[in-house]
């Protein structure tokens, strides 16, 4: 009897140990399988990634073109107009100065000439950027008429009347340029106020000039 149970006890463990061989073998069979046969990736999964690797990388690069320079003038854009004032003048001339002055950037910017010039005593003089452009109003029609204009923006503006005469200096910004300054002179005639002279300069920062003017000189 104790040989049937030692005998009966002895197949059973035979069996589970056959059992646990093949689920071993099962499992590292299908191991195997999968890293012979892996899932593939289809190809809209591969080029979204690839687009997505190429949109990001132009991107980066733009941000990392984008100069000192278009920052300043991005910046500069975005402020906002100050106040003009004026001494000395009165409500009257200080309206009518106002907005002979604006006319005139909006005149030169749409390239009205003959109303822009119309804004001149006939015996003015205009002093550009250039040291060679100081002109009388016949070298300036000369020089203004063939272009298309020009752009310059109001941000400041000073005006102070000493006499019969009313002088001004006002802050501009051009897209081409930046940060700009016309200042000038206007005198009292029969047909109101005329700019009798007008100056248009850049000024240059105090940290720079030695820079800036070592340029010039070449």
């Amino acid at each position: 009897m104790q040989s049937i149970i030692h005998k009966l006890g002895f197949i059973a463990v035979l069996v589970t140990t056959v059992l646990a061989f093949e689920v071993n073998a099962n499992a590292v069979k299908q191991l195997d399988n999968t890293i012979s046969n892996p899932t593939p990736v289809t190809p809209q999964d591969n080029d979204n990634n690839a687009l997505t690797q190429i949109n990001e990388h132009p991107v980066k690069v733009t941000s990392e073109q984008v100069s000192e320079e278009t920052i300043a003038i991005i910046s500069n854009l975005n402020q906002p107009v100050q106040s003009i004032d004026s001494q000395g003048l009165t409500d009257e001339d200080d309206q009518q100065v106002n907005s002979l002055l604006n006319q005139l950037h909006e005149t030169a910017m749409s390239a009205d000439w003959d109303t822009y010039f119309s804004l001149y005593h006939p015996n003015a003089i205009f002093i550009g950027t250039d040291a060679s452009e100081r002109w009388n109003m016949v070298q300036f029609k000369q020089y203004a008429t063939p272009t298309k204009g020009w752009r310059y923006d109001l941000q400041a503006r000073h005006l102070v009347q000493i006499g019969d005469v009313i002088v001004f200096d006002e802050q501009l910004f051009s897209p081409a340029y930046g940060i700009s300054r016309g200042t000038g002179a206007l005198i009292s005639t029969e047909n109101g106020w005329k700019i009798a002279q007008y100056h248009l300069s850049f000024p240059i920062p105090n940290a720079k000039a030695k820079r800036i003017t070592s340029i010039i000189m070449q």
